[in-house]
């Protein structure tokens, strides 16, 4: 059995379908760090609200394996994409940019709530009234 007529029975069985989606994205700024570049992009989001995402991306030759990779959910809903990005919150977290030095690109979103994806306010400053999430949660 050859590896595309696995990969392909792999996919039946599980349901995946093989389309194709365009995402387009504007570029909001780009930085030159050293050893990477990170450029602060925004796509839509499946509900129709802009997604503001840092793509981090290595020097050298195409193509890069990449990654996307997610914010830790720890009530700082502050922290979001800068935290993975090294720019903000525990050091430790910022493994965006240790994937990025290894040669991966690397797609870090804000999730809903998140960063800049608040309701009543935006960036890496904490926001007392927490009006987008119930302190249940």
């Amino acid at each position: 059995m050859t590896r595309d007529v696995l990969r392909q029975q792999i996919k039946d069985y599980l349901g995946i379908r093989s389309e194709v989606f365009t995402v387009t994205w504007d570029i909001v700024s780009c930085e030159d760090c050293g050893d990477y570049s990170r450029v602060l992009i925004q796509y839509k989001g499946s509900e129709g609200d802009k997604v503001p995402a840092y793509l981090l991306l290595p020097p050298g030759k195409k193509p890069f394996p990449a990654v996307l990779i997610h914010h830790q959910h720890n009530s700082e809903r502050y922290f979001g994409k800068s935290e993975v990005c090294g720019l903000a919150g525990n050091p430790l977290q910022a493994f965006g940019v240790a994937l990025v030095k290894k040669g991966f690109v690397v797609l870090a979103p804000d999730s809903i709530c998140f960063e800049d994806r608040r309701k009543n306010m935006k960036g890496i400053i904490p926001d007392e009234n927490r009006l987008c999430y119930s302190s249940q949660w």
